[in-house]
């Protein structure tokens, strides 16, 4: 073992951890996540559970709670809205404050207001393409209640 490093974990570890994480995360909707990503590709489901829970989001570092409240503001940031809801309920489970919760969220809709309204180059875009500063978004409402 390198020093400074955990130990390596195997994929049964992974499975394990991710499987319990998820379970955290989203709560008694588990079982029909994994279904509706297994009908996508039953090969999903497992690699979701395995590599993305088990191996990165379990991994020493963030807690989970942390790691949940940069998953809200990702996700708020690039307006992926039914992914943002089910991590929203997710930071809430996983025992994060409403406040920060609410923090998360306007974090990343202000990022990516700001990404959307900037060229590559940081400009603002030009009128003559035809390119909207925003994109229209659906308002969110945080729950104020906790888990």
């Amino acid at each position: 073992m390198v020093e400074g490093r955990a130990p390596r974990a195997s994929p049964v570890d992974w499975c394990r951890q991710g499987a319990a994480l998820c379970r955290r995360v989203y709560g008694p909707v588990m079982p029909r996540l994994l279904e509706s990503v297994q009908a996508l590709h039953p090969d999903l489901a497992t690699w979701m559970v395995e590599q993305g829970y088990g191996r990165v989001l379990s991994r020493p570092g963030l807690g989970a709670r942390e790691r949940e409240l940069v998953t809200v503001a990702v996700l708020a940031q690039s307006g992926w809205e039914r992914q943002l809801v089910s991590h929203l309920l997710g930071a809430a489970r996983l025992g994060a404050e409403p406040r920060s919760i609410r923090r998360a969220a306007a974090l990343g809709a202000r990022s990516g207001s700001l990404k959307r309204s900037c060229s590559v180059r940081g400009g603002p875009r030009s009128a003559r393409r035809g390119e909207h500063a925003t994109r229209p978004r659906a308002r969110l409402t945080v729950l104020q209640t906790g888990p």
